[in-house]
């Protein structure tokens, strides 16, 4: 959200600042005994909610969703049946089964005022748009999911990114040429860029194609996240309705063990040693 990157784009002297002239502000219209009851307030909630939360840490992780053990992200079946033993199940007999496709899509703000340089509004604007409407499109795009995260190698974390995964390139390609990222690459290129002459905001993108048995996924007492936060479409053939499934899966068994067996080559060793 635009109000959230405004907001984490403040380094901790800003905010310090900001909070400083704040309580200035307020010493000069309150009288001297009210003026710091906003900060010991604010202090006292702090106190009590963080003394609860170290009192219960099993309430605390349940609150952030922290899923206990080892899971995995594995894609389901593009479809099943539950009435059909044979294509009953949601996934493959092996792990890493079906490729993926991740799509890495970034900008920076390399201006001292960070999220808040000319054009910045407007490029969360049009990046919001896309996500909103690639997340909409899901099933048409087969778009797996999203997940955004902020860089840290600046005080300032001016960096934005966000990682898509996808069920395979064609959907991919088709939001790539879609009207509404079309719109989004047009305004950059040709208004902030040539039209403007700016050069302060640098977007980015990566894509990589991991086919069948060369990727895999692990995650231990972690909120669902990144390729385990993702949902597919599944198709019900019994019913002829569209489905939709996580794709985190309990990874406690001793077919989950280890890299090699998370990519399924461990089945198809053991398939070929019978063979």
């Amino acid at each position: 959200r635009e109000e959230v990157l405004i907001k984490d784009s403040f380094g901790l002297p800003t905010l310090l600042v900001l909070g400083g002239l704040g309580q200035a502000i307020l010493s000069v219209i309150l009288p001297s005994r009210y003026a710091l009851l906003p900060l010991v307030f604010l202090l006292l909630r702090a106190v009590i909610l963080t003394t609860r939360d170290i009192a219960s840490p099993a309430r605390y992780t349940s609150k952030l969703g922290v899923v206990p053990g080892r899971t995995s992200a594995q894609l389901p079946n593009s479809s099943y049946d539950p009435l059909r033993s044979e294509k009953a199940s949601l996934f493959g007999s092996k792990p890493a089964e079906k490729g993926v496709v991740v799509f890495n899509l970034a900008a920076r703000f390399n201006h001292p005022l960070g999220a808040l340089a000319p054009g910045g509004k407007e490029l969360a604007e049009r990046f919001l748009a896309c996500h909103t409407d690639l997340l909409r499109r899901a099933e048409e795009y087969g778009c797996l999911g999203g997940a955004n995260f902020r860089g840290g190698d600046a005080a300032s974390n001016n960096t934005i990114l966000t990682i898509y995964y996808f069920r395979d390139l064609d959907g991919l390609n088709r939001f790539a040429h879609d009207p509404i990222h079309r719109q989004a690459w047009d305004w950059y290129d040709k208004e902030f860029v040539k039209e403007r002459g700016y050069s302060h905001i640098g977007i980015s993108h990566e894509a990589f194609c991991a086919p069948a048995g060369a990727y895999e996924t692990i995650y231990v007492n972690m909120q669902p996240i990144m390729m385990g936060a993702c949902n597919a479409d599944v198709k019900n053939e019994a019913t002829g309705d569209d489905e939709w499934f996580r794709t985190l899966v309990d990874a406690s068994s001793p077919v989950w063990r280890s890299q090699h067996s998370r990519m399924g080559r461990e089945v198809k060793k053991q398939e070929a040693e019978k063979n």
